[in-house]
């Protein structure tokens, strides 16, 4: 299968993958699969990674969204990787050029490894997460903000 290729749900097959996904996520630590034919069963032993990653896919095909999966050592465009950041063309080149980001030239063209453009984007989501948190300790020192009030929500 080409990397290039998404992976879309049809609508009959959410409530399916939707109970896959509910399925794993009752067990997580169980590394074992049973393929299933008229002529036979085989269990299969799967590593903790693609155990993991058989989790994600699951999550987010149920929820209707596509999927693609990508080497870690993709080499992405620049406007690739800016809407992977959902950021603009320019400002992704500025954060390339200020070093924020690693890149190559391949020719003319500039080209950021995946990895390195997932690990930004960790790292900036991550600082963008701890500055949340020290507004809201701010607020609550100064009256602004009752922390019962404050309840975390993951997107």
């Amino acid at each position: 299968m080409s990397d290039n290729v998404l992976i879309t749900p049809k609508k009959q097959d959410i409530e399916p993958i939707k109970r896959v996904a509910e399925d794993l996520a009752a067990r997580p630590n169980s590394h074992r699969l049973v393929l299933m034919d008229d002529a036979q069963h085989d269990a299969v032993d799967l590593p903790t990674p693609l155990v993991h990653v058989l989790m994600e896919v699951a999550n987010q095909l149920a929820q209707g969204h596509s999927v693609a999966i990508l080497p870690d050592d993709k080499e992405l465009t620049t406007q690739q990787a800016a809407n992977l950041l959902q950021v603009s063309r320019p400002f992704l080149i500025k954060l390339l050029e200020t070093g924020h980001i690693p890149y190559h030239t391949v020719g003319s063209h500039r080209r950021i490894l995946l990895r390195d453009l997932m690990e930004y984007k960790q790292n900036r989501d991550r600082l963008r997460k701890d500055r949340i948190h020290q507004i809201v300790r701010l607020s609550e020192s100064i009256g602004l903000y009752e922390s019962e009030d404050f309840v975390e929500r993951e997107p």
